[in-house]
């Protein structure tokens, strides 16, 4: 970690039996494949190999969770029809086909760094964190033909990702390889990419979807909600023709709605600026507060777009900057009070 030569002398060797032990040996592998480029010093860190171990306890998750809904149909798994996949499933295949391309470069430029790192962050993020989320709530509805793609879907990554997987984590993956299919992983053939699985349109209408379910739970979290808590109505303004996974991700109607939506911002509430009144108006700024706030908030939000705000306290006439106060606006749509999320020019209006 310091940068020296591992030596007796230094007293700084560490030995694989050490490293094996108490992190596994595909933990060690995971470091030797990123710990540095070819041709270039690898740096023993332990954090690396920590990294190592934590990555395969998140894929033991993602195992464990596909098993649960794999298990009762391996090992048959039928092909779907690419017509029947939904769009978060095309989005998903087309990324994995794109990953299959470039960890295949990678590996034949020996550039086991970006390959290994290429296939984590694919698993982690894209995989778990992202598709998996959105489709929990197809796997556990009583509608077969949406559950089959999303098993189809879930099958086929995790199978030519167990397959990329075996040279740097060769134990893991023959595990998880006998449990979705025949025979060892070490004797089948590396993936060939399907180009004609890669849809552009696809992975942008994916990746809406997954930004705003995403933006959708930050909202969620932000009005102190629980994230599985209903909201009355999601509209999104957009052309898309699949919204399910939307749907079962946010626990919420959605619909969707050509065109843009029309708002209008209504004053509600006066802030009073302390920071301005204070110190210009001193024994008057707490009556020069009482009185804004008791004031209608449209009308002294007229007289701070005019550039003045006019107001009498205590029989006097005063003036105050339009910076002296805030005023608070709510979004209305068709005279409804609304939230309004915005991601990729998509508007999506939150009914609450």
């Amino acid at each position: 970690e310091d940068g020296h030569k591992m030596s007796k002398s230094r007293g700084n060797i560490i030995s694989p039996e050490e490293v094996v032990d108490q992190y596994s040996a595909d933990a060690f592998r995971q470091w030797a494949a990123i710990g540095g480029s070819t041709g270039s010093d690898v740096m023993f860190r332990w954090k690396d190999v920590v990294s190592g171990s934590r990555y395969f306890n998140k894929m033991w998750s993602i195992f464990r969770f596909s098993m649960s809904h794999l298990e009762e149909v391996l090992p048959d798994i039928p092909e779907v029809a690419t017509s029947s996949l939904g769009t978060v499933d095309r989005w998903l295949l087309s990324k994995l086909n794109r990953l299959i391309i470039s960890v295949t470069k990678n590996m034949d430029n020996y550039q086991f760094d970006e390959a290994c790192k290429s296939i984590r962050g694919f698993a982690w993020e894209t995989l778990a964190d992202n598709y998996i989320e959105l489709v929990k709530a197809r796997l556990y509805r009583e509608d077969e033909t949406s559950k089959r793609a999303a098993r189809y879907t879930l099958h086929t990554t995790l199978e030519t990702l167990t397959r990329m997987l075996a040279p740097f984590a060769p134990f893991f993956a023959e595990e998880v390889y006998s449990h979705i299919s025949t025979g060892s992983v070490h004797q089948t053939k590396w993936p060939s990419a399907h180009r004609e699985m890669i849809d552009e349109t696809s992975e942008k209408q994916g990746e809406i979807i997954k930004d705003l379910a995403s933006s959708i739970r930050r909202y969620k979290s932000d009005s102190g909600m629980a994230l599985n808590a209903p909201l009355k109505k999601i509209e999104i303004y957009s052309v898309m023709d699949d919204v399910t996974d939307l749907e079962g991700a946010t626990n919420s109607a959605v619909e969707v709605i050509e065109g843009k939506p029309e708002f209008e911002h209504v004053p509600v509430d006066v802030k009073p600026n302390m920071g301005i009144i204070g110190p210009k108006f001193r024994k008057q700024a707490g009556s020069i507060i009482t009185t804004l706030k008791s004031m209608d908030a449209s009308r002294v939000a007229q007289m701070k777009e005019s550039g003045s705000i006019d107001i009498e306290v205590d029989g006097e006439k005063i003036s105050l900057e339009p910076e002296s106060v805030e005023i608070i606006k709510e979004v209305t749509s068709a005279g409804r009070t609304v939230d309004v999320i915005e991601v990729s020019d998509v508007m999506a209006v939150i009914l609450r």
